[in-house]
């Protein structure tokens, strides 16, 4: 199954802040507003929700990372 536009571009930005790359500002801040994203002192850091959508998408687009 194919993930939608809006769900790849949530799993896309929520990959980037669990592998530390560079994230849109407009991202990060929908990311933040949706609860997936935690500003932990000057880093994003996933929330349990976060993590918890990752696991989801990644399971419907038949990925698996840990």
């Amino acid at each position: 199954m194919a993930l939608s536009k809006t769900q790849t571009k949530r799993l896309g930005g929520i990959l980037s802040v669990m592998f530390g790359d560079e994230i849109p500002d407009n991202l990060i801040n929908i990311l933040i507003q949706e609860g997936y994203v935690e500003i932990s002192g000057d880093k994003a850091v996933l929330s349990a929700k976060g993590l918890d959508e990752k696991n989801r998408l990644c399971t419907l687009a038949g990925l698996n990372i840990s």
